[in-house]
């Protein structure tokens, strides 16, 4: 049995509500307007899923359809989870969800410093990178190769 657990919440769950603070801390820290950030146009309708230690949320990612294709977004690990798998596991959850509901065209935009984690799941870059309208944190769009 692994260690970590997968689990899809809907947006009234106490394991989505800690999944919110994960992205606050990770994605808006000091920023007085966090939840209205979170809270954009694909927020409810999206599908979440935590990865779970036990009782404990310690990852999240977040998946919504633009027409033909899925966009991977929010996706937040725990500072002390980093670089042991739990990232990888959400992602290839998400991609294995699109896959299995005939989507194939899969789509993200990925903190400059995240970039290097997404070519390992072969995603690539296109554009130039850009400041986030959020965060003013740099991007880069990128999309997964098909297999």
């Amino acid at each position: 049995m692994s260690e970590f657990e997968l689990k899809y919440v809907a947006i009234n769950t106490p394991f989505y509500k800690a999944a919110v603070t994960i992205r606050e801390k990770l994605f808006f820290k000091d920023m007085t307007n966090s939840l209205d950030l979170i809270n954009d146009e694909f927020e409810t309708t999206a599908l979440h899923v935590v990865c779970l230690k036990g009782n404990e949320v310690i990852g999240t990612g977040r998946l919504h359809t633009e027409g033909e294709k899925n966009i991977i977004s929010q996706m937040a690990v725990k500072a002390v989870y980093q670089k042991k798998g739990v990232g990888s596991k959400i992602l290839n959850e998400l991609i294995g969800y699109s896959r299995k509901n005939g989507i194939s065209n899969i789509a993200l935009s990925a903190r400059a410093t995240a970039i290097h984690f997404y070519k390992q799941h072969d995603f690539i870059a296109f554009g130039a990178k850009y400041p986030s309208q959020k965060t003013g944190i740099m991007h880069q769009q990128m999309v997964l190769m098909p297999k």
